[in-house]
């Protein structure tokens, strides 16, 4: 893929190069936001949490291209996400140690 080769001309750019230089650069403020790099998330970084971004699209284009009228999201059943919320307020409940006073 396209992010693939980005990432390894980085990776592979001699260490006087420009496109080195994105292996330690530090990643534009938005960029370190949006995808959490952390407080030194590198350009590279960047380049790669965009192309798990992207992978990410893509499999969730391809799960529901098929989809009809009335079928439920396989990446978004919100029965699904509520059952797991409950479940974890459950084990929450059932781990914490009792007040004391």
């Amino acid at each position: 893929s396209t992010y693939t080769k980005i990432i390894e001309a980085i990776e592979n750019a001699p260490e006087d190069s420009d496109l080195a230089t994105w292996r330690t650069e530090r990643a534009p403020k938005i960029g370190i936001s949006y995808w959490h790099l952390g407080e030194n998330g590198t350009v590279l970084d960047l380049v790669k949490a965009v192309r798990a971004d992207e992978a990410e699209h893509r499999d969730v284009n391809h799960s529901v291209v098929n989809m009809q009228p009335g079928d439920v999201n396989p990446r978004y059943d919100p029965s699904v996400r509520l059952d797991e919320a409950l479940n974890k307020y459950v084990r929450d409940m059932m781990t914490k140690a009792p007040k004391t006073e």
